[in-house]
């Protein structure tokens, strides 16, 4: 499915499940914006915050927020993968050595209870990787549509990450297995 029909499918659960994560956010915090279609919603809500730093590797995202003047913003460039809009690749990756981060936003096209988070490219999953092991903090942004689904690119298991801030359309049983293996769950 092409990036843009993603982007505009169950937009009122990308709308509330981004206003949660940015109840999240402090000012003066830096962030790492994935670039997926919740973390897109969520950038447009940064613009009411008084000083961010915003990391992204998406070029909807830089452009979102390009005339912002209340945010820092740094892109994470490399190779353009149009399908998604995002910048991949040994020096997107390279980019994120280089900064701390308070809180790092990421989808994900599979939330699996065996399989973890998953991606359909390889490159994007590595990506996400280095977005989760530089982080102080990891949220996955997801709608229900995903529950269930695996795709080629594995990202990190479940427990790789602090928190999940999921919409009301989650199964329970996914839910209540996530809060056994201590991880916290927001429904928006």
């Amino acid at each position: 499915m092409m990036f843009e029909q993603e982007r505009k499918q169950k937009l009122a659960e990308k709308e509330r499940i981004a206003a949660q994560a940015a109840d999240m956010i402090e000012e003066g915090n830096t962030l790492l914006l994935d670039a997926g279609t919740t973390t897109f919603y969520l950038a447009k809500k940064l613009k009411k915050f008084g000083h961010l730093r915003v990391i992204t590797n998406s070029l909807l995202i830089l452009n979102e927020l390009k005339d912002s003047r209340n945010i820092e913003l740094t892109l994470a460039g490399g190779i353009f993968r149009p399908e998604t809009q995002a910048f991949i690749g040994p020096m997107a990756e390279e980019c994120l050595d280089m900064v701390r981060v308070d809180l790092a936003f990421l989808g994900a096209n599979g939330l699996d209870l065996e399989e973890g988070l998953t991606t359909p490219n390889l490159l994007e999953a590595a990506m996400k990787r280095k977005m989760i092991r530089i982080a102080k903090q990891v949220t996955v942004l997801a709608d229900h549509s995903k529950i269930g689904k695996v795709s080629y690119g594995k990202v990190a298991g479940l427990t790789d990450v602090d928190s999940f801030i999921l919409d009301t359309g989650v199964p329970e049983e996914f839910v209540s297995a996530l809060n056994q293996r201590g991880i916290q769950v927001t429904l928006a």
